[in-house]
């Protein structure tokens, strides 16, 4: 899957605007966390999973373009209590063969994510959300299996 393509796929699913989930890419580009196409822009490299889910990471925690690699690795590098990063948790629902999807909510103050899946919910991050408002973003479990879907039929094509 070329960048692009994973750019609209990302936007379509998790009803993100394209011009800003680009944006996002392109930060990452600049800060070395997405390659850059060398050579001919006609034949771009394909991206990879790693890739992908970087991207995906970045596109659900977005609050600005100037922070969006730092704000993506702070939130990859997230454990739960028996040490597994939030990276590897989106990895394996994104890509992993019989892994249930749950669903994420990402918190920004401080910064926490968690996956419920089956009633079970695994925090990353800080356990406790600060005291008042809580600013969060919530992305279902349909959401995240319709993507996981495209993904696999991609990878097949």
């Amino acid at each position: 899957m070329r960048l692009t393509e994973c750019v609209q796929t990302l936007a379509r699913h998790l009803y993100l605007r394209p011009g800003r989930t680009q944006a996002v890419a392109s930060r990452l580009q600049d800060a070395g966390a997405l390659s850059k196409t060398e050579g001919s822009r006609r034949y771009p490299d394909n991206v990879s999973h790693d890739e992908i889910v970087t991207l995906f990471i970045a596109s659900i925690t977005d609050t600005s373009l100037g922070g969006a690699a730092d704000t993506a690795h702070a939130f990859a590098a997230l454990t739960d209590p028996e040490g597994t990063p939030f990276r590897q948790a989106v990895a394996d629902m994104l890509f992993g063969e019989d892994i249930p999807t749950g669903d994420v909510a990402i918190y920004f103050n401080p910064p926490a994510a968690t996956i419920a899946i089956d009633g079970d919910v695994v925090v990353f991050g800080a356990s406790e959300p600060a005291a008042g408002a809580v600013s969060a973003r919530l992305i279902g479990a349909p959401t995240i299996e319709a993507l996981a879907a495209d993904l696999s039929k991609e990878r097949h094509d």
